[in-house]
């Protein structure tokens, strides 16, 4: 097969997953997707405008002590509600997301996510930004708004998936984030979380200024063995010899004990650097996992337990 063909009609998957999207009414996707997250994240809904001498009739829970102190009179704090929340969003397209046996790859689960959190944020007239990252920047889009500057963004997510390589390194991500993210922005990095620096903290410093969201894209495969036959192993990254292995009940017991440490382990080291964590399958449909997380993230600031 032409491989022109093959990513043309991933191309055209992404984008389709997209259109339905856009189509849906505003509640059930920009209400879900982006309006959920302003009131699910630090922050409130609102941002700092200025200070100014207290009035009589001010509310005195907004005094500015700080300013008070310095100048011996009451000040206090003007709000306003935000106009936008920027939102920047991190695709991994390393060697190891071209693995899924599901029939889409890692990379193509994670780039349709990247076009359904871009086509939300453009409902809701937030700036997006979008950067496909390896052991390098594999592309970029800076952070606009616009028709045309979503359609550049599922774009360049639906080509960045279409051809994997390299090893991860997370901290390109995290450098990507820190240089584009001058004011608080919902950073979402959709990767397998595998490879150069996966045991660090590259995060920790971007968790500190911006809401971070971790979506982890996995395949079922990487939880359990197949139940008969055999399989071949190989690393993707770093390539090497291939490793054959029979898979018996024992191997398949020890293969799940070792997946499910392994995701404990990285929700553990997410969550310790400031992130929040969402899971993705190559088997299933990005956008109820996505609406389902920031719902649930949302629902104890509504008042909702």
């Amino acid at each position: 097969m032409d491989p022109r063909h093959g990513r043309a009609t991933a191309l055209a998957e992404i984008a389709r997953a997209a259109r339905i999207l856009a189509v849906r009414s505003r509640r059930e996707a920009a209400g879900l997707l982006v309006g959920q997250w302003r009131s699910a994240f630090r922050g409130g809904g609102v941002e700092f405008e200025e200070s100014r001498p207290y009035a009589p009739g001010d509310d005195v829970r907004a005094i500015d002590w700080n300013a008070t102190a310095r100048t011996g009179v009451p000040w206090v704090k003007r709000f306003r509600e935000e106009r936008s929340c920027p939102v920047l969003i991190a695709l991994d397209v390393s060697a190891s997301m071209a693995f899924g046996t599901a029939g889409r790859s890692k990379a193509e689960v994670a780039a349709t996510a990247a076009a359904l959190l871009a086509t939300a944020a453009a409902q809701a007239g937030d700036p997006v930004g979008f950067a496909a990252f390896a052991d390098g920047l594999r592309a970029e889009v800076t952070p606009g708004r616009g028709d045309a500057h979503t359609w550049r963004v599922i774009r360049a997510a639906a080509e960045s998936a279409e051809r994997p390589r390299g090893e991860t390194d997370l901290r390109v991500a995290a450098e990507w984030i820190r240089a584009h993210g001058r004011r608080r922005s919902l950073a979402v990095v959709l990767s397998d979380f595998r490879g150069r620096d996966a045991e660090g903290r590259p995060f920790a410093v971007a968790a500190r200024r911006h809401d971070l969201v971790a979506a982890v894209v996995e395949d079922r495969r990487e939880r359990e063995l197949v139940a008969a036959g055999g399989l071949r192993l190989v690393d993707a990254e770093r390539g090497g010899r291939s490793l054959r292995l029979a898979t018996r009940a024992k191997q398949r017991e020890a293969y799940a004990a070792a997946a499910a440490a392994r995701r404990e382990t990285l929700v553990r080291r997410l969550r310790e650097e400031g992130a929040e964590v969402v899971w993705l399958a190559t088997d299933a449909d990005p956008l109820r996992p996505l609406v389902r997380f920031f719902r649930t993230r949302a629902a104890p600031r509504r008042g909702v337990r």
